[in-house]
Parts: structure tokens; C-alpha cells; sequence
């Protein structure tokens, strides 16, 4: 059982309780095996007396310290970016000592997205020798993401190079990712491929009760890279041909989807909202549902599409990022990012097609490769390979 220095730059919080939400299940998985000590640092906009405050809290052998800091007295600029950095890289010290002093010295650092935890893992290796590997998600990588990696200023470059450059082994969760980051990065770094995770206590096959019509679902946070627009526009298409399905929209919706919805006739007739819920209750709709929809412009690999494929959904995705890594023909569609036209004639295609996909056979495949016992048994690979003499 090694110690684990599980450093998150991004992690469920009072702050927000949803980011990294999918890191919180990694090192849920890991903590079968071995210690895990998480250390995720946040500012925190409630605190008013200026003060830091480190949360401790134990499950088993995770065991998770969340620090919060205030705003910097400087209120915007370059300055108050220097002071909030100042500031978070402060807490991780102050955390790392009280770990350190109940704990003792971790064997390994799991650092998990580059920046900016990065900066303080890059410290630990130099100051006491600690060796990290590196577990990545982020899809600011693609280019396509105007609010990513190439918008960042030149500093923030500068020391992203030298922190992935400095890790002894990258764990991305998509072979594209990783070839992507290497090139991006001008290295050759032999890195490991380990997936997101997925609870298959939730996210499992289960025999549905009839239902009147075949349901399609989409999960995602409904922004600008996963073109809910051009979903709904295609859903339009396809209602005005058929009514035998619905759409279900698990996620925030804004009130322009809404009046569209509504003005076009499809408002609770053949798309359904269901607005923010629980973990939980995503699980028990994919269960429910037929086939999962994702139209991103740009991706990484949406772990709701591992979810999906666990509880035995076919998936219709766009052949972006890494999704082709997971996706074909006994599983789902791979269609071209934009392409509408192509979107409306796979969803015709699946609805007359679904029970021509082994739903069983799909959860199987996709249980045995993303439940938490098989993802920790290859952190636990990656950790040797890095630590063996």
C-alpha cells in the first residue's frame, strides 16, 4: 500500500460542488488500494475576514483536506494574480506539513490536471525529491477551445512546459490527449493511457419496463463545445418525420432554450427537461433511456459516455478528441462535428435500429474496463513503473 499525494487542481468543494467531480471518483477508486491524501486549494469568494481555512475529512483511506483562501486585497490585474498564487501556494505548504506530521513523507505524488496544483508538485519534486505522475482531462489543450491553453499568456506557458517536462509519467485519459500534450509541449514522453472511472454501482444495465416511446438522452453542461444548439435544431427535423421518441435534456437549460423549445411545438411533447440533478438520478435516467446523443465541436472523452456504455446505451458521438477511442460500430455512431444533416440521419438510423445493438454485451465491455477496481489496479501499475528501483 503506498502513500498518495493526490494533488487536484480541480475537486468538489463548498465552492463548487461539481468541479472535478470525476477526479473525487479517481481517487475514490484509488483509496481501495492505497492511502490517498487529497489536497485541493480553491479561493473562496464567501470568506470575509481574510483568514485561510483547511477542511479535513476521512472515508477509509481517503482521506481529503480542502483549503480555502480569500480574494487578494488587489482587486484585478496582474497583481492580484501574483497575490493569489502567492496565497494558494502557501496553503498547499501549510497542508502538506500537517500531512506530513501525521502522516509522514507520501511515497508518490498523483497529480491531477497541470495547472495549478502543478506549480506545487514541481516544488515537492525539487525540495524533497518526490516523484509525480501526472492524470489529465483538460480539453483546453485542443485548439478549438477558444478559452484553453493557446489563449494563455506566455508565463502560464512557460512553467505548463516545465511541470508536464518535470513529470516522471503522464496519465492521460485518452491516447489523442496524450499525443496532443507531447506535441504541444515539443517532447517525446512515453505516457500511460488511464480512463475516468465510473461507479457501475449506479451505471449498470437494467431490463427497462416498456416504455410508449424510444428516449434518447443528452447529459452535459449545455454550453458553447457541446453544440446543444445543433442538437435541438436536429431534433426538430427529426420530430417533424417521426414521434415515436423523445428527447430527455439532463442539465441547466437557459431560458432561450427554453422559449425555442416551446415556440417550435417540441416544449414537454418531444423534449423534456429535467434541469440540475443529483449524481444519482443521472444514473437512474441513463438506465432508463435508449441511446445517449453528444454533438461536442471539440472533447476529450466525456465520462458521461463511459457511463452510458456501462449501463448498456449505444452512443451517437462526435468523432472528436478522443470519443473514437471508445466508440464503433458495435457501440454506437461516430458522425463529423457540425454536420446536422449527418446527426438526423443516425438518430433516424438508431431509432429504427436499436435492438440490433447487444445492450447486455455493451455494459459487459464497458464495466469490465471502467469500474474502480480495474482503473486503480492500473494507477497502481502506473505508481510501480515510476517507483521501482
Amino acid at each position: 500500500m503506498y502513500k498518495v499525494l493526490f494533488l487536484a487542481s480541480w475537486y468538489p468543494s463548498r465552492v463548487d460542488a461539481f468541479d472535478g467531480d470525476f477526479i473525487e471518483r479517481h481517487a475514490r477508486a484509488i483509496s481501495l488500494f492505497h492511502k490517498v491524501f487529497v489536497v485541493y486549494v480553491v479561493k473562496d469568494p464567501s470568506i470575509k475576514n481574510g483568514k485561510t481555512t483547511v477542511n479535513k475529512e476521512i472515508t477509509g483511506n481517503l482521506i481529503s483536506f480542502r483549503g480555502y483562501y480569500p480574494y487578494s486585497k488587489f482587486k484585478s490585474g496582474f497583481l492580484e494574480k501574483i497575490h493569489s498564487n502567492y496565497l494558494s501556494f502557501r496553503l498547499h505548504k501549510k497542508i502538506f506539513k500537517m500531512i506530513q506530521e501525521e502522516f509522514g513523507m507520501p511515497d508518490i505524488v498523483h497529480l491531477n490536471v497541470l495547472m495549478k496544483a502543478g506549480v506545487f508538485a514541481r516544488w515537492l519534486k525539487k525540495k524533497y525529491r518526490l516523484l509525480y505522475v501526472l492524470s489529465e482531462n483538460w480539453t483546453g489543450y485542443y485548439p478549438e477551445n477558444k478559452n484553453g491553453f493557446h489563449q494563455k499568456p506566455a508565463l502560464y506557458k512557460k512553467i505548463s512546459k516545465r511541470v508536464y517536462n518535470d513529470c516522471n509519467l503522464p496519465l492521460p485519459v485518452t491516447k489523442d490527449l496524450g499525443e496532443k500534450m507531447n506535441k504541444l509541449f515539443g517532447v517525446a514522453k512515453q505516457f500511460m493511457v488511464i480512463p475516468n472511472v465510473v461507479d457501475t454501482s449506479l451505471f449498470y444495465f437494467e431490463n427497462q419496463i416498456a416504455k410508449k416511446k424510444k428516449r434518447l438522452i443528452h447529459i452535459s453542461t449545455l454550453g458553447y463545445h457541446k453544440n446543444i444548439w445543433g442538437i435541438l435544431h436536429s431534433i426538430k427535423k427529426l420530430y417533424q418525420q417521426r414521434q415515436d421518441f423523445e428527447l430527455l435534456i439532463v442539465g441547466n437549460p437557459s431560458s432561450e432554450i427554453i422559449e425555442w423549445s416551446k415556440k417550435n411545438g417540441l416544449y414537454e411533447r418531444c423534449v423534456i427537461f429535467t434541469g440540475l440533478i443529483s449524481y444519482q438520478e443521472v444514473a437512474t435516467h441513463l438506465r432508463n433511456a435508449d441511446a445517449l446523443v453528444m454533438f461536442s465541436r471539440y472533447e476529450n472523452l466525456p465520462c458521461v459516455i463511459l457511463e452510458a456504455l456501462c449501463c448498456g446505451l449505444p452512443v451517437i458521438a462526435s468523432d472528436v478528441g478522443g470519443i473514437r477511442e471508445v466508440i464503433n460500430n458495435e457501440n454506437g455512431i461516430l458522425i463529423h462535428s457540425e454536420n446536422e444533416n449527418e446527426l438526423l440521419e443516425s438518430m433516424n438510423h438508431l431509432l429504427d435500429n436499436l435492438e440490433k445493438y447487444d445492450k447486455v454485451s455493451i455494459a459487459s465491455s464497458a464495466s469490465k474496463k471502467f469500474n474502480y477496481q480495474t482503473v486503480a489496479q492500473q494507477f497502481t501499475f502506473a505508481y510501480q513503473t515510476v517507483l521501482k528501483p
